[in-house]
């Protein structure tokens, strides 16, 4: 009994500790629609978003429905080609669930660092989904 005391008290110390770090790894699910975006010359653009907004917690939906957030530019996007540095884009982003506004983005990124425009949506849909 004394060797298995010291077992039952560890696995008692660490149960809190596991459980935390699950709730930690399994965030909750985003459903996400995106409006694609209109025009042959924002086409990288509009692949690049989509991925992103396909990687979990977040879940690309084929149309909009009750409760995911909608992202949609606002207006066109500005396309800049530069012979050097490549094509810039800038465009606005509105984000809505539910016919609700939830806010705007304001976007800018290199065709060679589409990240840039990409990591910041993923930032901003998890900020306005928040907590539900």
């Amino acid at each position: 009994m004394r060797r298995a005391l010291p077992a039952i008290v560890l696995a008692c110390a660490l149960s809190p500790v596991a459980a935390q770090a699950q709730e930690q790894t399994s965030e909750q699910v985003i459903n996400v629609y995106f409006q694609p975006l209109q025009g042959n010359d924002t086409a990288l653009l509009n692949k690049a978003i989509q991925a992103a907004l396909s990687q979990p917690p977040l879940q690309l939906a084929a149309k909009p429905f009750a409760g995911a957030v909608v992202v949609a530019v606002d207006g066109r996007v500005e396309v800049t080609r530069q012979k050097v540095s490549g094509t810039y884009y800038q465009f606005t982003v509105n984000f809505s669930r539910d016919g609700s506004s939830l806010g705007q983005s304001a976007q800018s990124c290199n065709d060679k660092k589409l990240s840039e425009c990409t990591d910041q949506l993923v930032q901003d849909v998890k900020s306005v989904a928040g907590p539900r």
